[in-house]
């Protein structure tokens, strides 16, 4: 069967059957890592009255005194796995390191939620951290948002919702090894060894958003966001990988970037594999400093 077949018969799928096929996938992640084996969560649990419903976020570094800056983080998962829980460990870091409060969202999954859902409620996160800046004592036009693999994705996705709706005015942001190009094929994109499998990838796209047209709509795949809509991000950070699928696109929306916009970073770790950030490894502290010094120089 080739690759059209195979894409082709996702997209085919109902939301039932695509739906049964994740939550295989996310007992498989919790069997590999059992809930009860990892440590305690440091961050407390709240959770955000919004227009997009109750949304649950982890927080951090809410008791230090005084007004600070605040870090939205948003996990990955390819759309379909992972939680707020998925980060927690980093967070504490990225509030001491770059002196913030940090909001780690647990966004809905897909694709029991698909497009547009997430990135209108980290959207809603935004507005209610806005709305409600006295009472949570952060700086409300010092708000940065990244995001690590699908987070970095719905990142840049919001980063263009808010530079038309011109609400939040998101200080910076952190594409953390993103997929930005959801419309074309996985088979078509760079396969060294440990790459996010083929069929993998084209599951998460079409659980994400299941007719593979309209993921060419830039607030889906924002490789394909206009040189307007580039040109009005804020300072952005980049992380990539040399060994991941997804590696490329991220190195061609860097360039499309600074050809409009001075404000953007890149940085590829050499010898790394996608999610390298959360693994064991010496470029994974590397690349936590990276994005802590990021902040530090956009928030202060």
């Amino acid at each position: 069967m080739d690759g059209t077949q195979n894409i082709t018969d996702f997209e085919n799928y109902t939301t039932e059957q695509l739906i049964a096929i994740a939550r295989e996938k996310r007992i498989e992640a919790e069997q590999a890592y059992p809930r009860d084996l990892m440590p305690p969560v440091a961050g407390r649990e709240m959770f955000f009255e919004t227009e997009s419903g109750k949304i649950r976020v982890l927080t951090y570094n809410t008791e230090s005194l005084g007004i600070l800056p605040v870090f939205v983080n948003l996990h990955g998962g390819g759309f379909v796995m992972g939680s707020a829980e998925s980060d927690d460990v980093f967070m504490p870091s990225i509030a001491e390191g770059a002196n913030v409060r940090v909001i780690n969202v647990d966004y809905s999954l897909a694709p029991e939620n698909p497009f547009p859902r997430a990135v209108e409620e980290v959207y809603a996160v935004l507005r209610y951290l806005k709305r409600n800046a006295d009472e949570l004592r952060i700086d409300p036009n010092r708000i940065a948002l990244g995001g690590h693999s699908a987070g970095g994705n719905f990142t840049a996705s919001v980063c263009i919702m808010d530079a038309e709706r011109k609400e939040i005015g998101i200080r910076c942001a952190i594409l953390d090894y993103p997929p930005l190009d959801i419309y074309t094929d996985p088979s078509m994109k760079p396969q060294p060894d440990e790459a996010i499998p083929v069929d993998m990838g084209r599951l998460f796209n079409a659980c994400y958003h299941n007719v593979r047209e309209e993921r060419k709509n830039p607030l889906i795949s924002p490789l394909f966001a206009t040189d307007d809509q580039l040109k009005a991000f804020p300072p952005t950070l980049i992380i990539t990988a040399e060994y991941d699928s997804l590696c490329n696109e991220a190195e061609m929306f860097w360039k499309k970037m600074k050809k409009v916009n001075a404000h953007v970073e890149y940085k590829c770790f050499k010898g790394c594999y996608h999610g390298f950030t959360h693994q064991n490894v010496p470029e994974a502290r590397l690349a936590w400093e990276t994005m802590i010094s990021f902040l530090k120089r956009n928030l202060s």
